[in-house]
């Protein structure tokens, strides 16, 4: 394996250098992972709903008794136990219950099948005003959960990750850039290209209306970038190859390292620009989640006491 690629796959290994190596390379995964197994996620979520509301005139499930009835005691069960994740998290003596990771991986997944099972338990229909209240109340806190869901990724090294900062994000976009010294070499077009940009994105505006037309803007810019530098980069792996002499198997991963790196940088640079923005909508979004939660229990309280008592 020659120099080039020797170096190149270091780096994708954990080797930027001198700074935090493992730790940094464990971050820069985390931006670019888990977004095929997400969607796919939210794919059979919605096939799920969409088999429920196309049968929701058939009379093969009661909310008063059966199926209909387990699945509202288990659906209700679920959205009480999304309190035990804060509760880990804030509360010192629940450091027994388990790692605060898997709590908030069991908070999301929970958080989705429970607002399902309360839906096929209604049978896509309304009923009762205090069942309509009841229900109308888990679906604005299991959306506003899906919006903080998104929130928290943007501030976030990926769903489980460590809370992001711009100084890390500065830091690793730089790292990223210096392992594609071999890249810029043969093509000084693609480093021109995000040279320009880097600067874009670091021109941070000030303002909440302002911050959001630079996030829409930043992310168009970096989209059309990872376009427009395919061919770029390409034809500088080729020109990388004549001059070394690559095998088969040392070309392929130099150019998956390559897209690595370029897809990675692109992402970072996305969230330096909409890092500010995301993490201000991030703390007002904690500051109304809890209060629409506890109107849930409340209205959930009462819808079940109301069906067991008259």
């Amino acid at each position: 394996m020659n120099a080039v690629t020797r170096e190149m796959n270091a780096a994708s290994d954990g080797d930027f250098g001198n700074a935090d190596n493992a730790q940094r390379l464990k971050r820069l995964r985390a931006l670019i992972a888990g977004g095929p197994r997400t969607l796919m996620m939210y794919m059979t979520v919605i096939a799920i709903l969409y088999a429920g509301w196309s049968r929701r005139g058939d009379v093969y499930l009661s909310p008063e008794e059966g199926l209909g009835y387990a699945l509202g005691i288990t659906g209700g069960l679920m959205m009480l136990s999304l309190l035990l994740y804060p509760l880990r998290k804030h509360k010192k003596w629940a450091r027994i219950l388990g790692g605060v990771r898997n709590w908030f991986r069991m908070h999301m997944v929970l958080g989705v099948i429970g607002p399902v099972c309360i839906l096929y338990h209604c049978n896509f229909q309304l009923g009762s005003m205090n069942g309509n209240v009841a229900l109308f109340s888990m679906l604005l806190v299991a959306s506003s959960g899906l919006i903080g869901r998104y929130f928290y990724g943007r501030v976030h090294y990926g769903l489980h990750g460590s809370k992001a900062d711009l100084e890390n994000l500065g830091s690793d976009a730089a790292a990223l850039r210096g392992c594609m010294k071999y890249i810029f070499e043969e093509s000084p077009s693609m480093q021109k290209r995000l040279d320009g940009l880097d600067a874009k994105t670091r021109n941070l505006p000030d303002g909440f209306v302002a911050s959001f037309i630079h996030v829409i803007y930043i992310s168009m810019l970096t989209r059309w970038a990872r376009l427009a530098t395919a061919r770029d980069l390409r034809l500088a792996i080729n020109a990388i190859h004549a001059k070394n002499r690559m095998d088969r198997q040392t070309l392929g991963s130099l150019d998956e390292v390559s897209r690595f790196y370029l897809k990675t940088y692109l992402e970072a640079i996305k969230r330096v620009a909409g890092f500010s923005f995301y993490e201000r909508l991030f703390s007002l979004w904690h500051l109304l989640h809890m209060p629409l939660f506890m109107m849930l229990l409340v209205t959930g309280t009462i819808h079940v006491l109301a069906v067991h008592m008259y």
